[in-house]
């Protein structure tokens, strides 16, 4: 899906450039919009669009929008996961993969957080943290902002070079392959519990 994201505005790049440079505003809104449901229910899929945003705005604001945009969706996120638990979480998510991760929450959630936004889905990370901990919306929102920051910099100046998409193509492709092959050991490696 996210490859397919990256070819199609790789595809209509220059009407999308052409109407962010004639509608800040309305370019402005629909990217932080974009954002934030990447952050509640699609994580990645407005990666490709970073580039466009860096030519049209610049590096550094299209990384602020972005940041903006993936600590709103993520705090919308969480709020779902607090306000309404898991009846409404299992439908935006896989509730299986929240309980076996649920394990893995550290004391020090903070910090924690800050360094797993670089590199877990914001939708996954977010509904974790609401149903599964009691950290503040405060220190939450902070940890979020502090560790989307970097990717969403690092992804915007990346978005500025002449072969953006297909980095960004090969480089989602690679996340998407190291992350199968490590599920895919992680079955292998558990032990058969129906063979007891």
């Amino acid at each position: 899906m996210l490859i397919s994201a990256v070819l199609l505005v790789r595809e209509h790049s220059s009407s999308i450039t052409t109407f962010i440079e004639q509608n800040p505003f309305q370019g402005v809104c629909l990217f932080l919009v974009l954002n934030i449901l990447d952050a509640v229910a699609a994580p990645g899929a407005t990666l490709p669009l970073i580039p466009v945003a860096a030519h049209a705005w610049g590096h550094v604001w299209a990384a602020v929008v972005t940041t903006a945009g993936w600590t709103a969706g993520s705090l919308v996120a969480f709020s779902i996961a607090r306000r309404w638990g898991s009846p409404l979480v299992k439908r935006l998510t896989s509730m299986d993969r929240l309980r076996q991760m649920k394990h893995y929450i550290p004391k020090d959630v903070f910090w924690s957080i800050v360094v797993l936004r670089l590199a877990m889905p914001m939708d996954l990370l977010s509904y974790l943290l609401g149903l599964f901990t009691h950290i503040s919306w405060g220190k939450y929102a902070a940890a979020t902002a502090l560790g989307v920051t970097p990717p969403a910099f690092l992804l915007a100046y990346l978005g500025k070079l002449p072969h953006a998409y297909d980095i960004f193509a090969v480089g989602i492709g690679g996340v998407v392959i190291v992350a199968y092959i490590m599920a895919v050991r992680r079955r292998a490696c558990r032990p058969d519990v129906h063979a007891r």
